[in-house]
């Protein structure tokens, strides 16, 4: 941030100032403290700095009228001095006038605010939310809870894709007054829950069968980003959004609570790299009974459907798991670095454990690494995929 005189400078609303007294050597502190880290300056007359310019700087005054409004208080030198250190370290943006809903939404301001001392220019960081596009598959358990934290964080649609209803096993993860919801669809109620938050963030509900491609392709066509809880969805559906989103170059991100156990990722974009059913396959191989667990799985695939039988789950490994689906489409959609590209998250909530492991590629992967004179599976009664489980 260059210092220009017609620009107007707002102090980020989270930092805490603090002005230690001289000591010994006649110089004082002046400490800054905000959510990530803390700096500490020292000289002299900092007690003038913080009586005469820090309140100045709310965004209502240029900063040649903070010169005017000084005068002979402090030196030009000083000031230049003063806000060069602030604009150098991003203790304060620079404030734009701008009557858009967005910018002008006092509650999401200290979150704006955090986002610059993160490195984004001013606003770009909300308004990147803002422009997003995400499609959530399964609004039980993790995928509820990574709906509404997306909501919160500011995106602008989300694609809330569930044929399921209510069961009263999801009284745990949806307001109270789901009880008396039994039946209803579950993406419905999320939605209602999103719209109660009173954010940005526009919901589309697809309730119809998630059962073949061409139900499905039509939802993955205009999105950024696709979520699939595996806890909400049929083992089937999981597959065959993993193949699709591989053939329409759409990142997905899945993710679930089993048991007293979390996974999130690997994040699936391109067929360089390991696909959520290269995970599965291996996750198969490496188990006790690898036979048996091969059968159970394409058991689950033929159903077609989601498997409420299997969510014997800790309420809180599906909140801790949504949270970070949620983290890391935020991430993601910000150009930040993510922990589940090539990796997946093991949430162990008995040992209170997070692990990153390296998901490899399977090689003969039938969804990312294709046989030649395979033809494209997936449109019969269940998705093709689940091999022999050896690794």
């Amino acid at each position: 941030m260059k210092l220009n005189d017609d620009k107007r400078l707002r102090l980020l609303e989270h930092v805490v100032i603090n002005v230690i007294p001289s000591d010994c050597n006649g110089e004082e502190s002046m400490i800054f403290n905000t959510t990530r880290r803390t700096l500490r300056v020292k000289g002299q007359a900092l007690h003038d700095v913080e009586s005469i310019i820090l309140p100045l700087l709310d965004g209502s005054r240029t900063i040649a009228e903070i010169r005017a409004t000084i005068g002979e208080k402090l030196a030009d030198s000083s000031l230049n001095q003063c806000l060069e250190f602030l604009m150098d370290n991003r203790l304060v943006e620079e404030y734009l006038e701008d009557t858009s809903d967005l910018d002008s939404r006092a509650y999401l301001l200290p979150q704006i605010s955090l986002y610059h001392e993160l490195g984004f220019d001013q606003k770009d960081a909300q308004k990147n939310l803002a422009n997003a596009r995400i499609a959530v598959f399964g609004l039980g358990g993790s995928g509820l809870i990574a709906a509404i934290n997306l909501a919160t964080a500011g995106i602008g649609f989300l694609r809330l894709c569930d044929d399921a209803c209510i069961l009263p096993s999801d009284s745990l993860m949806m307001s109270g007054s789901v009880l008396n919801k039994s039946g209803a669809f579950r993406g419905v109620e999320a939605a209602q829950q999103i719209e109660a938050i009173g954010g940005v963030t526009r919901t589309e509900i697809v309730t119809d069968a998630l059962t073949d491609d061409a139900t499905i392709n039509p939802l993955l066509d205009d999105v950024d980003l696709v979520i699939v809880a595996t806890d909400a969805v049929s083992v089937n559906l999981a597959y065959r959004l993993n193949r699709l989103c591989l053939k329409m170059q759409r990142p997905l991100l899945p993710g679930g609570a089993a048991g007293v156990e979390g996974t999130v990722g690997p994040l699936v974009f391109s067929k360089d790299g390991p696909c959520y059913l290269c995970y599965r396959m291996r996750s198969m191989a490496c188990s006790k009974l690898p036979e048996a667990q091969l059968a159970i799985e394409q058991f689950l695939n033929r159903e077609r459907r989601s498997q409420p039988r299997l969510r014997e789950n800790l309420p809180i490994g599906q909140m801790l798991v949504g949270s970070y689906l949620a983290l890391e489409a935020v991430k993601m959609i910000l150009g930040l670095a993510i922990a589940t590209d090539g990796k997946l998250l093991h949430l162990d909530l008995l040992g209170t454990k997070l692990t990153h492991n390296v998901v490899l590629k399977k090689p003969g992967c039938p969804h990312c690494s294709p046989q030649k004179g395979n033809r494209e599976q997936g449109t019969g009664n269940r998705e093709q995929g689940t091999g022999n489980g050896k690794r």
